[in-house]
């Protein structure tokens, strides 16, 4: 302290005042000052609280009372369901997918370790017989690939997974059960996060109110596209819905050309002499002859004396616009477009279809990938993974040249090779 005069008074600085000097000393941006001319000048300070910083994104306020799902997007579940199953050329791109994934062989294993190698499978034997048992019937009513199959169509159409953990008499999981995502509501803690448990982190949403709440511990969701700023996942049938749309109204239109026509398109023209006012008379006696009835158009027609037919140019039922709208949906799920547009050589086609089933397939599979590891965690068994067995090649001629390479270069021996093709092995 320093010596003060003899009848001086001493007055404390309030500790706010401290605060706000120090709080203004750090909210100050180098070389920004009143006196820059036209300058950027100092920032708004904010008027939040510390507890905001790191929200995930600035969600509604009273989020969590807005029970229905996706209640805050622009296209609600029913439309992509209701898409999927209306689109035809939508649905045969997602079962050809569904297809191309339950015909990959699944396999349980030791887990990886760091260094890439992989630890014996005996000293696994148990975990790896109780997993194969459980997966067998993973929600102890459809087997793997069923199982497999519905979780995908979830993924393409909704990216609303959802799997409930049920729980046995001894809470201990009991099944793991594939719920309709479009009942499922995510719930969000302050900073825009799913809550930890036994916190609730989702609704189930029953004839338009709550009926059941989960924690994570309860029930796994597991979007596939997950963005910034949204709590529901972005599936590939969201992605093209207004291509799927165009489709639909296209193959509406070309229907509506078998359906509601009366006729070829062209002109009539009536008799000489027939009257005017006659002529409505006349067009809704051949419009309840002919419309909509494609049989009667092919029989044999009577008219009156003196009627004259004029064809106009056919209707192009068909163009390029079509093969356009295919590619961009067969592209959102990266399926060669080949059945679908005009014929192309043989070398191109079975490179696009190459390209399609690995660009494609492989991040399918990389995702039930995690998912069955997330699965695998909750059950308890750390030291093992459900990975898909790599084929590499259908063709057998590639893959007898694949095999007589991998030997020869030492990669793989003889009865290696014998195993993979189910082979006994050759005496030493």
């Amino acid at each position: 302290m320093p010596k003060l005069e003899p009848g001086a008074r001493v007055a404390s600085i309030p500790p706010g005042l401290i605060a706000r000097a120090g709080q203004a000393v750090r909210y100050v941006v180098s070389g920004v000052a009143p006196a820059t001319w036209f300058g950027p000048l100092e920032p708004m300070q904010p008027v939040a609280p510390e507890s905001v910083r790191g929200r995930a994104f600035d969600y509604p306020v009273g989020y969590n009372l807005r029970y229905r799902p996706r209640a805050d997007e622009t296209i609600s579940f029913a439309m992509l369901h209701a898409l999927a199953d209306g689109c035809d050329m939508l649905r045969i791109v997602i079962e050809t997918r569904k297809d191309q994934i339950e015909g990959q062989d699944w396999d349980i294993r030791p887990k990886r370790r760091p260094d890439g190698s992989h630890p014996a499978a005996g000293a696994f034997a148990d975990e790896i017989a109780a997993a194969k048992a459980f997966f067998a019937f993973p929600d102890r009513e459809h087997d793997l690939s069923s199982w497999i199959r519905a979780i995908a169509e979830e993924m393409f159409v909704t990216d609303a997974v959802s799997i409930y953990l049920r729980p046995d008499r001894k809470n201990r999981i009991h099944a793991f059960e594939i719920l309709d995502g479009a009942t499922i509501a995510p719930r969000i803690d302050a900073w825009g996060r799913t809550p930890s448990a036994p916190d609730v982190a989702y609704q189930q949403i029953l004839h338009g109110v709550p009926a059941a709440d989960f924690s994570r511990d309860q029930l796994i969701y597991f979007p596939r596209n997950k963005r910034p700023g949204h709590v529901y996942g972005y599936s590939p049938v969201e992605q093209v819905m207004l291509t799927a749309t165009t489709l639909i109204r296209r193959e509406q239109h070309q229907l509506a050309f078998y359906t509601d026509g009366n006729l070829g398109d062209g002109l009539f023209l009536a008799p000489p002499g027939m009257r005017e006012d006659k002529l409505p008379e006349w067009q809704n006696y051949w419009n309840s002859l002919f419309e909509g009835n494609v049989q009667a158009r092919r029989h044999g027609i009577w008219v009156a004396n003196g009627t004259d037919f004029k064809p106009l140019k056919p209707p192009q039922l068909t163009d390029p616009f079509d093969e356009f709208l295919a590619r961009i949906i067969c592209f959102a799920f990266s399926i060669s477009p080949q059945p679908f547009v005009s014929m192309m050589n043989r070398a191109t086609a079975e490179t696009a279809h190459d390209a399609a089933l690995s660009e494609g397939l492989v991040p399918v599979l990389n995702y039930f990938r995690r998912l069955f590891r997330i699965l695998f965690d909750r059950m308890g068994w750390n030291d093992i993974e459900m990975v898909p067995v790599d084929d590499r090649e259908v063709d057998p001629k590639t893959a007898d040249e694949i095999d007589v390479a991998d030997v020869q270069a030492g990669i793989r021996t003889v009865n290696e090779v014998r195993a993979a093709r189910g082979l006994a092995p050759l005496a030493v």
